[in-house]
C-alpha cells in the first residue's frame, strides 16, 4: 500500500503548492484543534491536565478546564463551541467520565453528559457533535446527522435516523481508531491498528487502503492529512503527509527533521505539533477545501445509548503486552539449555504476550472486564506507541498495564522488578498511577520462585530517564490519561531468569501476582476463592557452571528437569499432576486450587528419588514451597 503511493509521488507532487507557514504557539502545545472559522486554537499541555484556548486575533489565552485531564481529545463543533470529556476516580478507583460544552464567545462551561463509567468520546457528526457514552449519548442538536465511532475491534456507523450498525472492514486488526465521515457524508475513514488508514463506504466495503499512517483527518472529500506511523523504534521519522484518497498523491508537507505530529485540518488550514518542544505550527495549502458543515441550530439533547453497556460498573483493565513480532525492537537472546542439549530462542515479545494472555484470563475469571492490545505475535502487532495509547483511551478502561521484562545489556547482571509511572518520583501525572505501581511491586517482590538481586523499585519515568529530556519519559505513558504503569517484571538477560521466562507457567505466575495487585487497587471488588501453590526444585548438591554469568542466592544451584509432581488432598485423593519442563528452571505452578491442606510428592529418575512435603492453598493468595533434591534421597518405598 505505502510503496505504491510513494511510487506516484514524483509525478503528482507538482500539483500541490504550500502557502504560508506560521507558528501559533511557541512551546508546550499538543493536540491542536482549529475552530471552523480559523479564529480560535484549542490545545492541551503535554500531560493533559490543562485544556487551553487561544484567540488568534488578539493572542489572548483562556484556560477552558484544568480538572479531570481534559486535554488530548477535545474538539470544536460546527457551532464554534468546544466539546470535551473529563474523568474522575471514584467508587473503588473506577473512572467516571463527564461530557462538557464550552462557549468561547461567552466563557460559559456546562455539563451536557453526566458522569458514567466506560468509554465516553466527543465526536464529529455531519451537522453537529455527539458525546458518545456507553449508557447515554449527548447530541449538540436534535438532528446531528450521521456519525461514526470505534470501540475495540468494531467500527460503528449511526445514520441520520439514529440507526446504529456494526462493521468490521478489516479482519485482523487489533482495533479501530480515529473514525470520521467524509465532508459529503458518503465515506468513512479510520485507522486499523496493525494495518493502516482505510476508507470504506457506508456498508463497510473497503474503497482505499492508504498505508501505515496515524491520526487521519479529512482535508476535503478527496484528500486527507495524517502523520507517520513511525513504530516503536523509528519515532524520529514523524512527519505530516497529504494523501489523495485515490492513491494518486502521497506528499510530505513537513520536513523530516521537524518531528511533526498531531495533525488537524479546518478551513483549508493544517495545524500540527513539533514533538517534545510543543511548538504549534499552521500551514496553508492551495487545495480547494470542502464546504464546512452548517452549524446546527436548536438545543442539544441526551438520550440512552444504542449500544449495550456493562450491566454493572465492573473494573476494566487495558493490558498491553510489550513489543510484538520478532523485529528489531524485540530482544532476542539464544539460551543453551543443559537438560535439552539444545538452544532455546528467547524473545521478550514471547514472554510479554504469554503474561498478557494469562493476565487477561485471570482477571476475566475474577470478574473484571479486560482489553488486550494484541493477542498474537506478528510484526503487525508491534503497534506504534500512539496506537497503543489511543486504543487504551478508546477502551474506556480504568487502568493501564504495559507488560515487559528488562535487561542491563552489560555483564553486570541484576534481577529485580521495576514499575514506571508517568511523572516524577513520588509525583505521578495521572492520579493513582504511583499507588498502582507500588502495589504491583509489592506483590511482585513476594515471588519466591525467582531470586532477586536488589529490592523492587517504583519510579516516575521523568526521574528514571533524565537523559531523554525534560518530561519526555516513556512513549506508551506520554499521552495516556489512564492510571497506569509499565511493568518490567524482571531482567531477562540474567540467565536463570531467562530460563524461567521460557516457562509459560512461570509467566502465568507473574501475571497472577499482577492480578493480586489489581485486586488490591480495586479493593474490595474481587471475591476470587481459590489460590496458587508454586515453587522451584533444585539440586542441593549440584552447582551451576555458568562462568560467564553472575549468580545470586539459590540460583547457584542446578534446577531439576523433568521431575514428576503429584498433589494430593489431605484425604489422599490425587488432584493434580505436573511434570517439570526441560528448560533448566525447576519451576512448578499449581493454579486455581480450592483452599485447604495438600500433600506434594516429587519423583525423579524412574521414581528412584522422591520428596514429600505438606502445603496449604489459601484464598486468592500464593503459597510458595521451594524444595531441594539430593542424590542420596531415600528411594520410594515399594507397596
Amino acid at each position: 500500500m505505502l510503496i505504491v503511493c510513494l511510487c506516484v509521488l514524483a509525478g503528482s507532487a507538482a500539483g500541490v503548492k504550500q502557502g504560508s507557514e506560521k507558528t501559533l504557539v511557541d512551546s508546550c502545545g499538543f493536540f491542536p484543534q482549529l475552530s471552523p472559522d480559523g479564529q480560535w486554537l484549542l490545545f492541551s499541555t503535554t500531560d493533559a491536565t490543562h485544556l487551553l484556548l487561544k484567540n488568534l486575533s488578539t493572542g489572548n489565552h483562556t484556560v477552558v478546564s484544568s480538572t479531570g485531564y481534559p486535554g488530548f481529545d477535545a474538539i470544536f463543533g460546527p457551532d464554534g463551541k468546544v466539546y470535551y470529556v473529563t474523568q474522575e476516580r471514584k467508587k473503588n478507583n473506577l473512572i467516571f467520565r463527564t461530557g462538557h460544552c464550552y462557549d468561547p464567545a461567552t466563557g460559559k462551561d456546562e455539563i451536557v453528559l453526566k458522569p458514567q463509567h466506560g468509554q465516553v468520546q466527543a465526536l464529529h457528526a455531519a451537522g453537529g457533535v455527539v458525546i458518545n457514552g456507553e449508557r447515554q449519548v449527548y447530541s449538540s442538536a436534535k438532528q446531528v446527522g450521521a456519525w461514526a465511532f470505534t470501540r475495540g475491534t468494531t467500527l460503528y456507523l449511526v445514520d441520520a435516523t439514529g440507526v446504529c450498525r456494526e462493521m468490521s472492514p478489516i479482519d485482523d486488526s487489533n482495533g479501530y481508531l480515529w473514525a470520521s465521515l467524509s465532508p459529503d457524508g458518503t465515506r468513512v475513514m479510520f485507522e486499523a491498528a496493525s494495518h493502516g488508514v482505510v476508507v470504506c463506504d457506508l456498508n463497510g466495503r473497503v474503497i482505499a487502503e492508504l498505508g501505515e499512517l496515524l491520526m487521519p483527518s479529512w482535508y476535503n472529500n478527496d484528500y486527507i492529512i495524517a502523520m507517520s506511523n513511525a513504530g516503536n523504534a523509528r519515532l524520529t521519522g514523524s512527519r505530516i503527509w497529504l494523501i489523495a484518497v485515490d492513491g494518486s498523491l502521497f506528499k510530505p508537507i513537513t520536513p523530516k527533521e521537524e518531528r511533526a505530529v498531531h495533525p488537524m485540518t479546518a478551513g483549508g488550514k493544517v495545524v500540527y505539533t513539533v514533538q517534545y518542544s510543543g511548538e504549534i505550527k499552521q500551514l496553508e495549502l492551495d487545495i480547494e477545501p470542502s464546504p464546512l458543515a452548517p452549524a446546527a441550530g436548536g438545543k442539544g439533547k441526551v438520550e440512552k445509548s444504542r449500544l449495550t453497556a456493562s450491566k454493572k460498573d465492573v473494573p476494566r483493565v487495558f493490558i498491553n503486552p510489550g513489543h510484538g513480532g520478532h523485529d528489531d525492537d524485540d530482544r532476542y537472546i539464544p539460551t543453551w539449555v543443559i537438560a535439552a542439549q539444545d538452544t532455546a530462542h528467547y524473545y521478550e515479545s514471547n514472554s510479554n504476550l504469554t503474561k498478557g494472555l494469562a493476565l487477561d484470563e485471570i482477571l476475566h475469571n475474577k470478574g473484571y472486564e479486560t482489553i488486550l492490545s494484541r493477542k498474537t505475535n506478528r510484526t503487525e502487532d508491534d503497534l506504534d506507541l500512539y496506537e497503543i495509547v489511543a486504543l487504551a483511551s478508546n477502551s474506556g478502561a480504568d487502568l493501564f498495564l504495559s507488560l515487559h521484562s528488562n535487561a542491563t545489556g552489560t555483564e553486570n547482571r541484576v534481577n529485580f522488578p521495576l514499575a514506571l509511572y508517568r511523572g516524577w518520583d513520588d509525583q505521578d501525572v495521572v492520579e493513582g498511577s504511583h499507588k498502582l505501581a507500588d502495589i504491583i511491586m509489592h506483590f511482585s517482590k513476594l515471588n519466591e520462585t525467582t531470586v532477586w538481586s536488589h529490592k523492587e523499585r517504583s519510579r516516575g519515568d521523568w526521574s528514571f530517564y533524565p537523559e531523554w529530556g525534560y518530561k519526555v519519559g516513556l512513549g506508551v505513558l506520554r499521552y495516556n490519561k489512564l492510571p497506569g504503569a509499565l511493568i518490567e517484571g524482571s531482567f531477562h538477560d540474567y540467565l536463570p531468569e531467562r530460563e524461567r521466562l521460557l516457562s509459560d507457567n512461570y509467566c502465568w505466575l507473574d501475571a497472577w501476582n499482577y492480578s493480586l495487585g489489581v485486586d488490591e487497587y480495586f479493593h474490595p471488588f474481587s471475591k476470587f476463592k481459590n489460590g496458587v501453590v508454586a515453587g522451584v526444585i533444585r539440586w542441593e548438591d549440584i552447582l551451576r557452571q555458568d562462568d560467564d554469568m553472575r549468580l545470586y542466592g539459590d540460583d547457584e544451584l542446578r534446577p531439576l528437569n523433568g521431575a514428576l509432581l503429584r498433589l494430593y488432598t489431605d484425604r489422599g485423593v490425587m488432584v493434580r499432576a505436573y511434570t517439570l519442563d526441560l528448560q533448566d528452571n525447576g519451576v512448578f505452578v499449581f493454579s486455581n486450587l480450592p483452599p485447604g491442606k495438600y500433600k506434594l510428592e516429587v519423583y525423579y529418575g524412574n521414581e528412584d528419588l522422591y520428596i514429600t512435603t505438606k502445603v496449604k492453598a489459601k484464598k486468592n493468595e500464593t503459597t510458595y514451597k521451594n524444595l531441594m533434591m539430593r542424590k542420596d534421597m531415600k528411594p520410594k518405598k515399594k507397596k
